[in-house]
């Protein structure tokens, strides 16, 4: 879900609040927020060195980032906050659609009817379980592929993901449960097994809060900006160029599983 800020280093998967109030998008885990009508909001959180980088620099890279794209593509991306605390970044940015998503981001994202899915070559090619009081049943496509009213988010990427409402159907591969709305991505997670480690995700998913997040949202809520995935994170401003890189963790590997989930 992603258009790489620091080409080796450190990706931001964007975030963003939607007008719906009631969704705490101040998330541990960087997680994509999904919605009925097809608009996509996305957290990122990552580690960010205060001692090295500048917070302002960085803000003002992410609008000029998003002025930018919506300028050339007729956009809507909004920056909605950007928080640095306690050694992490937290980038919150919102999107009118998901192909607006991918096209900012630079990876694949789906979000709509089951239909539409079909007619756009998504062939639902995965292992699938049916989702009950938070428990995870074996299944078949044809239990749900032919059916009126479903929605799907398809998405390629390892972030949290977290539709509007409860989860009924999900593929199984490097996919927990988080909670009735959520889901983790990452390597070594299995549906049907809760306890399963993830190397990919070392932090443990906590379940999204719905309660509204005020801190850090009123400071960016008046500038719209943005965060280009593809470029090397060099921020110029009229006096310097400012860099940031952004360390991984030694035994972080990039990877990214596509990833089937089914709600109403």
């Amino acid at each position: 879900m992603k258009k790489i800020l620091t080409m080796t280093f450190f990706s931001i998967l964007c975030a963003g609040m939607l007008s719906g109030c009631g969704t705490d998008y101040d998330t541990a885990d960087s997680t994509v927020f999904a919605f009925k009508d097809g608009s996509i909001v996305s957290t990122d959180v990552e580690k960010f060195d205060t001692g090295t980088y500048d917070k302002d620099d960085l803000e003002k890279y992410v609008n000029s980032e998003i002025d930018s794209y919506n300028k050339s593509d007729d956009g809507d991306v909004k920056l909605k906050s950007l928080d640095v605390e306690d050694g992490k970044a937290h980038l919150t940015v919102s999107y009118g659609s998901s192909k607006e998503y991918s096209a900012f981001n630079g990876t694949d994202m789906f979000c709509g009817t089951i239909a539409e899915a079909l007619a756009a070559g998504y062939d639902f090619d995965a292992e699938f379980a049916s989702i009950e009081g938070g428990k995870a049943k074996s299944c078949d496509k044809k239990d749900f592929i032919d059916s009126e009213g479903y929605k799907v988010v398809i998405y390629k990427g390892t972030s949290n993901i977290h539709v509007e409402s409860d989860i009924l159907f999900s593929s199984v591969d490097n996919v927990k449960l988080v909670d009735d709305k959520t889901v983790a991505v990452g390597s070594g997670y299995d549906i049907f097994n809760q306890s399963a480690d993830s190397t990919e995700n070392t932090e443990a998913a906590e379940p999204v809060s719905q309660t509204e997040s005020t801190e850090s949202t009123e400071s960016t809520e008046a500038s719209g900006g943005s965060v280009s995935d593809d470029d090397i994170l060099n921020a110029v401003t009229e006096e310097q160029e400012v860099t940031f890189d952004f360390d991984k963790d030694d035994n972080e590997e990039e990877a990214s599983y596509i990833t089937y989930i089914i709600f109403k």
